[in-house]
């Protein structure tokens, strides 16, 4: 359910920009996406009992640059809002990491998974370093795409541009992390081998 309102927003604002059937497709995609960000920040606080943080500053830049592509008839608001959102992401993770000597990435899974993995702190930082260095690039990208490239073609790469590269980072980051990973059945058999070993049988007798 949290993965789907992480996307709700985007997924809201492409399919109204390719399916309204209006004129000027943005306009109401925009909209759209305005609306879908206050569903997102409302939406987490009722799942996890608290306002995230990312949801209330994604929801503040999307108000801001998407009203001012509604007033003013210019997409260039949200293309720009789109890369300013993950440099700002970006800058949390590093501010966060090298100012209150605090892992984003790590509290992040913690929190998912209920669960504190012992992994290297190395490790961690590696992991979170290499989120914000992909979202800056992200962020250029964007830009490059679109002022080069049709608006249309732009909608869909933020779609599919912004879940490969969140796909590709989810993959680095489980691929570090994995070999820390308890292996509870692993665990289990092995306390279930040793509770039904004929030898440890012998030994209680």
């Amino acid at each position: 359910m949290k993965i789907f309102l992480d996307f709700f927003p985007i997924l809201v604002f492409v399919g109204i920009y390719f399916y309204s059937g209006v004129k000027d497709p943005m306009q109401p995609a925009v909209i759209g996406l305005i609306i879908a960000s206050a569903i997102q920040t409302v939406g987490s606080r009722l799942l996890t009992g608290k306002f995230e943080k990312l949801h209330l500053w994604t929801l503040l830049i999307t108000s801001v640059f998407g009203a001012m592509t509604v007033v003013f008839h210019d997409a260039a608001y949200v293309q720009w809002k789109a890369s300013i959102l993950v440099w700002v992401m970006a800058g949390i993770f590093l501010y966060r990491q090298f100012i209150l000597n605090k892992l984003f990435i790590k509290e992040m899974l913690s929190a998912a998974i209920e669960e504190n993995l012992d992994v290297p702190e190395n490790i961690w930082k590696k992991i979170n370093l290499i989120w914000p260095v992909g979202y800056i690039l992200f962020g250029f990208l964007n830009l490059y795409i679109a002022f080069n490239f049709s608006e249309a073609f732009w909608v869909k790469f933020k779609l599919f541009g912004l879940m490969g590269l969140t796909l590709t980072l989810v993959i680095y980051t489980i691929s570090k992390i994995f070999p820390y990973i308890p292996k509870e059945e692993s665990n289990q058999q092995t306390d279930f081998s040793e509770k039904t070993s004929p030898n440890k049988s012998n030994e209680k007798e």
